[in-house]
């Protein structure tokens, strides 16, 4: 039975028929690897992590060094990377060879529950579904190595037409095909006591926790998939948008922060997703007053340092390259956030901390940060 009354994301958030997708080369976690301004900022962050670790400095003492140095250790093993498609543990393709001939059959809703439970099983706190808007999807990625964009192709598009799996050619391009129409959405909480810490040490260790949670996870149910004869593409913060989708799949809404905001844990989540051609049953946008809220609360931008966050109304205009613009949003200068970082050498999240969507949320009010270990 089809819902008249679903609406996309792109129904929601008013995208101009002008949007194009973007490239991840001007995503702000690719330009410390090709932009000169950036990658100075960069160097600065380590450095001033390394110096603040050394003169132990609340929040940066040697006991949240290694508490972040432990949270990595699973991406680092697996080398599952969160940026690179098709990378190492994210690889496109099986991680090993399958000895049954058999494909799994079933219908949407059973297909649904069973991703549910499985990837519940496997470590994910919430679970969504939705259809592939290739408009989410990077027009082109950035490869660590090279230091080149490539172009994301799809299978019914001119001279791509005969790749039936996830393929990566010798030119770098890579491929999905058409049939891959299907997105497994994942959530995974970051720890409320952690992320108040903010713009500590430890509040990038206990996101770093997320992350390492998301490529074992990711890892097993994209295996999960092609155990049952379909195809996987595993992906945190590459080959797609991730928050569009979770929007789409009913997992929460965009906030001025430019998070995701969901009902359970409010912005305090970090997301990955599986592109698969086994048939799921759709989740739809959901509207539980973000948008509303967000328009009159403002704590995110007034307790931002760098001044990153607008103040103003939704706009369709970006800030700067770092934006896509076209969707009816607030957006951030991811320039000055990452300014701030290179500060404070962490990924600073003041933002996700202060949001009244928190559950257990702690102020900070600029001067000091609740010690995490004190508890």
């Amino acid at each position: 039975m089809i819902d008249k009354e679903r609406k996309s994301v792109a129904e929601v958030y008013e995208v101009k028929p002008s949007y194009k997708r973007f490239d991840q080369r001007y995503n702000m976690t690719r330009q410390p690897l090709w932009n000169p301004p950036m990658i100075e900022l960069r160097n600065q962050r380590t450095e001033n992590l390394k110096c603040f670790v050394e003169e132990g400095r609340h929040g940066y003492a040697l006991i949240d060094f290694a508490f972040n140095m432990g949270a990595e250790g699973n991406l680092i093993n697996t080398g599952f990377s969160l940026n690179q498609p098709n990378c190492q543990g994210n690889s496109w393709l099986p991680l090993r060879t399958r000895i049954v001939n058999k494909r799994w059959e079933g219908d949407s809703s059973q297909a649904s529950n069973i991703i549910g439970k499985v990837a519940r099983l496997y470590g994910a706190d919430q679970v969504g579904f939705c259809e592939l808007d290739r408009r989410w999807v990077y027009s082109h990625y950035y490869d660590e190595t090279t230091k080149k964009s490539f172009p994301i192709k799809f299978s019914d598009e001119a001279e791509y037409e005969e790749y039936d799996k996830p393929t990566q050619l010798e030119d770098g391009t890579q491929i999905i095909p058409k049939e891959m129409k299907y997105v497994i959405v994942l959530i995974f909480e970051m720890d409320a006591e952690g992320i108040s810490t903010a713009p500590t040490l430890t509040q990038m260790a206990t996101t770093n926790v997320a992350y390492s949670r998301i490529s074992f996870t990711t890892i097993m149910v994209a295996e999960f998939l092609r155990g049952l004869g379909y195809h996987a593409i595993p992906s945190s913060n590459c080959t797609a948008l991730s928050i569009p989708l979770a929007i789409e799949a009913g997992l929460g809404q965009l906030g001025r922060n430019g998070q995701l905001i969901t009902p359970q844990s409010g912005p305090r989540c970090r997301i990955s997703k599986v592109i698969t051609d086994l048939p799921l049953e759709s989740g739809k946008p959901r509207n539980f007053g973000v948008t509303e809220f967000c328009s009159t609360c403002k704590r995110c931008a007034e307790r931002c340092p760098a001044q990153a966050i607008p103040y103003g109304r939704r706009s369709f205009k970006p800030v700067n390259e770092c934006n896509n613009g076209g969707v009816l949003a607030w957006y951030l200068d991811h320039k000055k956030c990452y300014q701030y970082w290179s500060k404070v050498g962490t990924s600073c999240g003041i933002c996700i901390a202060v949001c009244p969507y928190n559950e257990g949320f702690v102020k900070y009010d600029g001067r000091q940060c609740k010690s995490f270990w004190n508890h």
